[in-house]
Protein backbone atom coordinates (compact mmCIF):
# COMPACT_ATOMS: atom_id res chain seq x y z
CA UNK A 1 0.00 0.00 0.00
CA UNK A 2 1.46 3.30 -0.91
CA UNK A 3 1.14 6.03 1.65
CA UNK A 4 2.95 8.61 0.20
CA UNK A 5 0.51 11.15 -0.98
CA UNK A 6 1.31 13.22 -4.18
CA UNK A 7 1.68 17.23 -4.87
CA UNK A 8 -0.28 18.89 -6.80
CA UNK A 9 2.59 19.50 -9.30
CA UNK A 10 4.34 16.31 -10.23
CA UNK A 11 6.58 17.79 -12.99
CA UNK A 12 10.25 19.54 -12.60
CA UNK A 13 11.66 22.47 -13.63
CA UNK A 14 12.21 20.47 -17.21
CA UNK A 15 9.01 18.54 -17.42
CA UNK A 16 10.07 15.35 -16.30
CA UNK A 17 8.62 13.78 -12.72
CA UNK A 18 9.74 15.22 -9.59
CA UNK A 19 12.32 12.96 -7.60
CA UNK A 20 12.43 13.16 -4.27
CA UNK A 21 15.89 12.14 -2.33
CA UNK A 22 15.77 11.31 1.71
CA UNK A 23 18.07 11.55 4.34
CA UNK A 24 17.68 9.11 7.66
CA UNK A 25 19.57 9.30 10.98
CA UNK A 26 19.44 6.24 13.43
CA UNK A 27 21.51 4.58 15.86
CA UNK A 28 22.47 1.50 17.57
CA UNK A 29 23.31 -0.28 14.66
CA UNK A 30 26.60 -1.64 13.37
CA UNK A 31 27.30 -0.80 9.89
CA UNK A 32 27.43 -4.19 8.83
CA UNK A 33 23.83 -5.08 9.95
CA UNK A 34 22.54 -1.49 7.47
CA UNK A 35 24.65 -2.61 4.88
CA UNK A 36 22.72 -6.37 4.80
CA UNK A 37 19.46 -4.66 5.69
CA UNK A 38 20.03 -2.26 2.17
CA UNK A 39 21.17 -5.56 0.02
CA UNK A 40 18.26 -7.46 1.45
CA UNK A 41 15.17 -4.67 1.23
CA UNK A 42 16.32 -3.33 -1.96
CA UNK A 43 18.56 -5.93 -3.84
CA UNK A 44 21.24 -4.00 -4.22
CA UNK A 45 25.29 -4.81 -3.64
CA UNK A 46 27.79 -3.35 -1.59
CA UNK A 47 30.62 -1.46 -2.66
CA UNK A 48 33.00 -0.60 0.79
CA UNK A 49 34.67 2.48 0.24
CA UNK A 50 36.07 2.04 4.30
CA UNK A 51 35.34 0.28 7.40
CA UNK A 52 32.17 3.02 7.88
CA UNK A 53 31.42 4.24 4.71
CA UNK A 54 29.42 1.48 1.68
CA UNK A 55 27.84 2.89 -1.37
CA UNK A 56 25.10 0.74 -2.97
CA UNK A 57 24.41 1.06 -6.74
CA UNK A 58 20.78 0.84 -7.55
CA UNK A 59 18.21 2.09 -11.11
CA UNK A 60 18.28 5.52 -9.17
CA UNK A 61 21.79 6.34 -8.57
CA UNK A 62 24.06 5.50 -5.42
CA UNK A 63 22.75 4.95 -1.60
CA UNK A 64 24.84 5.47 0.90
CA UNK A 65 25.42 4.35 4.31
CA UNK A 66 27.76 6.10 6.57
CA UNK A 67 28.61 6.71 9.99
CA UNK A 68 27.95 10.33 10.61
CA UNK A 69 31.40 11.07 11.89
CA UNK A 70 34.14 12.54 9.77
CA UNK A 71 37.02 11.50 11.54
CA UNK A 72 35.55 7.93 10.52
CA UNK A 73 34.24 7.94 6.81
CA UNK A 74 36.36 10.69 6.00
CA UNK A 75 39.65 8.27 6.98
CA UNK A 76 41.01 11.43 8.89
CA UNK A 77 42.09 9.35 11.69
CA UNK A 78 43.88 6.67 9.56
CA UNK A 79 45.75 9.34 7.00
CA UNK A 80 46.74 11.42 10.41
CA UNK A 81 47.50 8.23 12.81
CA UNK A 82 50.01 7.37 9.19
CA UNK A 83 51.48 10.80 9.00
CA UNK A 84 52.33 11.54 12.88
CA UNK A 85 54.56 8.16 12.77
CA UNK A 86 55.85 8.64 9.39
CA UNK A 87 57.50 11.72 10.86
CA UNK A 88 58.51 10.06 13.47
CA UNK A 89 60.27 7.89 11.30
CA UNK A 90 58.26 5.08 12.38
CA UNK A 91 55.83 2.73 10.46
CA UNK A 92 52.56 1.49 11.73
CA UNK A 93 50.99 -1.92 10.66
CA UNK A 94 47.40 -0.83 8.65
CA UNK A 95 45.30 -3.50 11.15
CA UNK A 96 46.16 -1.68 14.25
CA UNK A 97 44.50 1.25 12.80
CA UNK A 98 41.56 -0.59 12.15
CA UNK A 99 41.47 -1.89 15.45
CA UNK A 100 41.63 1.56 16.76
CA UNK A 101 38.30 2.71 13.98
CA UNK A 102 36.46 -0.35 15.01
CA UNK A 103 36.73 0.81 19.05
CA UNK A 104 35.41 4.21 18.07
CA UNK A 105 33.05 3.12 15.94
CA UNK A 106 31.64 0.79 18.57
CA UNK A 107 32.35 3.28 20.97
CA UNK A 108 30.10 5.94 19.39
CA UNK A 109 27.31 3.91 17.47
CA UNK A 110 24.70 4.98 19.67
CA UNK A 111 26.23 8.69 20.52
CA UNK A 112 26.82 9.39 16.41
CA UNK A 113 24.15 8.48 14.13
CA UNK A 114 24.59 6.21 11.27
CA UNK A 115 22.68 7.62 7.98
CA UNK A 116 21.25 6.21 5.02
CA UNK A 117 21.10 9.06 1.86
CA UNK A 118 18.61 7.66 -1.21
CA UNK A 119 19.36 8.93 -4.45
CA UNK A 120 16.64 11.11 -5.88
CA UNK A 121 13.87 9.00 -7.07
CA UNK A 122 10.90 9.88 -9.23
CA UNK A 123 7.42 10.03 -7.31
CA UNK A 124 5.64 7.48 -9.09
CA UNK A 125 8.34 5.49 -6.77
CA UNK A 126 8.49 6.66 -3.63
CA UNK A 127 6.49 4.41 -2.26
CA UNK A 128 9.82 2.19 -1.56
CA UNK A 129 11.38 4.02 0.76
CA UNK A 130 8.50 3.11 3.51
CA UNK A 131 10.19 0.12 3.87
CA UNK A 132 13.06 1.81 4.87
CA UNK A 133 11.45 2.87 8.24
CA UNK A 134 9.57 -0.78 8.50
CA UNK A 135 12.85 -2.66 8.57
CA UNK A 136 15.24 -0.40 10.68
CA UNK A 137 12.77 -0.51 13.26
CA UNK A 138 12.46 -4.51 13.01
CA UNK A 139 16.09 -4.53 13.82
CA UNK A 140 15.87 -2.30 16.61
CA UNK A 141 17.25 1.16 15.32
CA UNK A 142 16.85 3.92 17.77
CA UNK A 143 15.55 7.39 16.20
CA UNK A 144 14.88 10.84 17.44
CA UNK A 145 12.72 9.65 20.92
CA UNK A 146 14.80 6.97 22.22
CA UNK A 147 17.16 8.98 24.12
CA UNK A 148 17.10 12.81 25.16
CA UNK A 149 20.38 13.40 23.26
CA UNK A 150 18.82 11.97 20.38
CA UNK A 151 19.32 15.05 17.66
CA UNK A 152 18.03 12.39 14.99
CA UNK A 153 16.67 14.27 11.59
CA UNK A 154 15.20 13.01 8.50
CA UNK A 155 16.33 15.18 5.30
CA UNK A 156 14.22 15.50 2.41
CA UNK A 157 15.53 16.87 -0.93
CA UNK A 158 12.71 17.74 -2.76
CA UNK A 159 13.19 18.34 -6.66
CA UNK A 160 11.63 21.77 -7.85
CA UNK A 161 8.91 22.12 -10.15
CA UNK A 162 10.32 25.95 -11.70
CA UNK A 163 13.63 27.56 -11.11
CA UNK A 164 11.73 30.70 -11.61
CA UNK A 165 11.60 33.30 -9.23
CA UNK A 166 7.93 33.34 -8.66
CA UNK A 167 8.22 30.18 -7.92
CA UNK A 168 11.15 29.74 -5.47
CA UNK A 169 9.34 32.62 -3.77
CA UNK A 170 5.74 31.55 -3.43
CA UNK A 171 7.53 28.08 -1.67
CA UNK A 172 9.91 29.90 0.63
CA UNK A 173 6.95 32.48 1.66
CA UNK A 174 4.36 29.05 2.23
CA UNK A 175 7.02 27.83 4.01
CA UNK A 176 8.14 30.70 6.76
CA UNK A 177 3.96 31.13 6.69
CA UNK A 178 3.70 27.12 7.98
CA UNK A 179 6.76 26.85 9.74
CA UNK A 180 5.97 27.21 13.46
CA UNK A 181 2.21 24.81 12.66
CA UNK A 182 4.99 22.66 10.94
CA UNK A 183 7.23 22.17 14.36
CA UNK A 184 4.03 21.73 16.29
CA UNK A 185 2.16 19.39 13.94
CA UNK A 186 5.61 17.22 13.84
CA UNK A 187 6.41 17.11 17.31
CA UNK A 188 9.51 18.36 16.88
CA UNK A 189 11.76 17.03 19.61
CA UNK A 190 13.31 19.39 22.06
CA UNK A 191 16.99 17.96 21.81
CA UNK A 192 16.14 19.16 18.05
CA UNK A 193 14.90 22.48 18.93
CA UNK A 194 17.86 23.47 21.05
CA UNK A 195 20.51 22.60 18.25
CA UNK A 196 21.51 24.92 15.61
CA UNK A 197 20.68 22.60 13.12
CA UNK A 198 17.25 23.43 12.06
CA UNK A 199 16.88 27.33 13.33
CA UNK A 200 14.07 29.07 12.55
CA UNK A 201 13.28 32.10 9.76
CA UNK A 202 14.06 35.55 11.59
CA UNK A 203 10.74 37.78 11.90
CA UNK A 204 12.74 40.42 9.87
CA UNK A 205 13.23 38.23 6.86
CA UNK A 206 9.68 37.06 7.00
CA UNK A 207 8.35 40.38 7.21
CA UNK A 208 10.37 41.55 4.12
CA UNK A 209 9.36 38.47 1.78
CA UNK A 210 6.04 38.66 2.46
CA UNK A 211 5.47 42.19 1.93
CA UNK A 212 3.16 42.29 -1.47
CA UNK A 213 5.66 45.18 -2.26
CA UNK A 214 8.65 42.56 -2.57
CA UNK A 215 9.52 41.99 -5.87
CA UNK A 216 12.94 40.58 -6.54
CA UNK A 217 14.70 39.29 -9.57
CA UNK A 218 16.52 35.94 -8.68
CA UNK A 219 19.96 37.65 -7.92
CA UNK A 220 18.27 40.10 -5.74
CA UNK A 221 16.60 36.80 -3.78
CA UNK A 222 19.26 35.30 -3.20
CA UNK A 223 21.24 37.94 -2.16
CA UNK A 224 18.36 38.92 0.21
CA UNK A 225 18.60 35.47 1.34
CA UNK A 226 22.36 34.92 2.47
CA UNK A 227 21.89 38.43 4.07
CA UNK A 228 19.30 37.19 6.49
CA UNK A 229 19.98 33.66 6.50
CA UNK A 230 23.87 33.03 6.17
CA UNK A 231 23.92 29.60 6.92
CA UNK A 232 22.93 26.25 6.17
CA UNK A 233 21.24 26.20 9.19
CA UNK A 234 17.66 26.61 8.79
CA UNK A 235 14.80 24.32 8.84
CA UNK A 236 14.31 24.74 4.99
CA UNK A 237 17.63 25.38 3.51
CA UNK A 238 17.51 27.18 -0.17
CA UNK A 239 21.41 27.17 -0.33
CA UNK A 240 21.62 24.17 -2.43
CA UNK A 241 18.70 25.71 -5.38
CA UNK A 242 20.61 28.90 -5.41
CA UNK A 243 23.89 27.50 -5.71
CA UNK A 244 22.76 25.59 -8.64
CA UNK A 245 21.34 28.65 -10.30
CA UNK A 246 24.36 30.84 -8.99
CA UNK A 247 27.22 28.56 -7.41
CA UNK A 248 29.87 31.37 -7.76
CA UNK A 249 27.47 33.97 -5.98
CA UNK A 250 26.81 31.56 -3.45
CA UNK A 251 30.41 30.50 -2.57
CA UNK A 252 31.83 33.60 -2.75
CA UNK A 253 29.31 34.82 0.36
CA UNK A 254 29.78 31.76 2.27
CA UNK A 255 33.10 30.30 1.75
CA UNK A 256 33.28 28.05 4.76
CA UNK A 257 29.53 26.23 4.53
CA UNK A 258 29.35 22.66 3.11
CA UNK A 259 27.10 23.57 0.12
CA UNK A 260 25.72 20.82 -2.35
CA UNK A 261 24.08 22.39 -5.40
CA UNK A 262 21.10 20.62 -6.43
CA UNK A 263 17.62 21.88 -7.82
CA UNK A 264 16.07 21.11 -4.27
CA UNK A 265 14.56 22.24 -1.59
CA UNK A 266 16.67 20.31 1.77
CA UNK A 267 13.46 19.71 3.91
CA UNK A 268 15.28 19.41 7.49
CA UNK A 269 12.91 19.42 10.04
CA UNK A 270 11.67 16.38 10.66
CA UNK A 271 12.20 14.11 13.64
CA UNK A 272 13.79 10.62 12.30
CA UNK A 273 11.31 7.93 14.63
CA UNK A 274 12.70 4.94 13.35
CA UNK A 275 12.20 3.32 16.75
CA UNK A 276 8.61 4.06 17.05
CA UNK A 277 6.63 1.40 15.29
CA UNK A 278 3.61 3.22 14.23
CA UNK A 279 6.15 5.71 12.27
CA UNK A 280 6.69 6.15 8.64
CA UNK A 281 9.00 8.24 6.31
CA UNK A 282 5.87 8.87 4.41
CA UNK A 283 4.22 10.52 7.56
CA UNK A 284 6.77 13.09 6.86
CA UNK A 285 6.44 13.92 3.48
CA UNK A 286 2.82 13.99 3.63
CA UNK A 287 3.40 16.70 6.18
CA UNK A 288 5.44 18.45 3.19
CA UNK A 289 2.96 18.97 1.17
CA UNK A 290 1.17 21.22 3.43
CA UNK A 291 4.14 23.84 1.95
CA UNK A 292 3.49 22.47 -1.73
CA UNK A 293 -0.73 23.22 -1.16
CA UNK A 294 -0.21 26.47 -0.13
CA UNK A 295 3.02 27.27 -2.16
CA UNK A 296 1.01 26.24 -5.75
CA UNK A 297 -2.50 28.24 -4.46
CA UNK A 298 -1.98 32.05 -5.46
CA UNK A 299 -4.70 32.93 -3.78
CA UNK A 300 -4.80 31.10 -0.33
CA UNK A 301 -0.82 32.45 0.00
CA UNK A 302 -1.65 35.83 -0.47
CA UNK A 303 -4.37 35.47 2.20
CA UNK A 304 -2.33 33.61 4.50
CA UNK A 305 0.67 36.11 4.08
CA UNK A 306 -1.79 39.30 5.03
CA UNK A 307 -2.78 37.26 8.17
CA UNK A 308 0.33 36.34 9.27
CA UNK A 309 1.92 39.88 8.54
CA UNK A 310 -1.28 41.00 10.81
CA UNK A 311 -0.65 38.80 13.85
CA UNK A 312 3.38 39.46 13.77
CA UNK A 313 2.42 43.35 13.86
CA UNK A 314 -0.17 42.71 17.05
CA UNK A 315 1.54 43.73 20.78
CA UNK A 316 -1.27 40.63 21.97
CA UNK A 317 -2.51 37.71 20.46
CA UNK A 318 -5.71 35.33 22.12
CA UNK A 319 -4.98 32.70 19.37
CA UNK A 320 -1.69 31.62 18.13
CA UNK A 321 -0.49 31.52 14.74
CA UNK A 322 -0.53 27.83 14.83
CA UNK A 323 -3.98 27.07 15.65
CA UNK A 324 -4.94 29.99 13.28
CA UNK A 325 -2.82 28.53 10.19
CA UNK A 326 -4.19 24.93 11.18
CA UNK A 327 -7.89 25.97 10.00
CA UNK A 328 -6.73 27.13 7.05
CA UNK A 329 -4.46 24.17 5.46
CA UNK A 330 -6.48 21.67 7.04
CA UNK A 331 -9.94 22.56 5.59
CA UNK A 332 -8.59 22.59 2.17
Amino acid sequence: MNSFKMPKVTQNYEGNIRKVGFEIEFSNMRIKKIVSLLKKTYNLKETKVNNFLYTFDSEFGDFIAELDFELLTKQKLKSNVVDFFNKMGMKIDGTRIEKVEDIIGSISKDLVPYEISTPPIPLDKISMIDKLSDNLYKLGAHGTKKKVYNAFGLHINIEVSSLDVQSLLNYLRAYVILETFLVKDAKIDIARKITPYIDKFKEDYINKILSESYEPTIDELIDDYIKYNPTRNRSLDMLPIFAFIDESKVRKSLKKEKINPRPAFHYRLSNSLVGEEDWKISDEWNRWLYVERVANDTKLLSKLSKKYLFHLEKFINFTTWEEKVSKCVKNQ
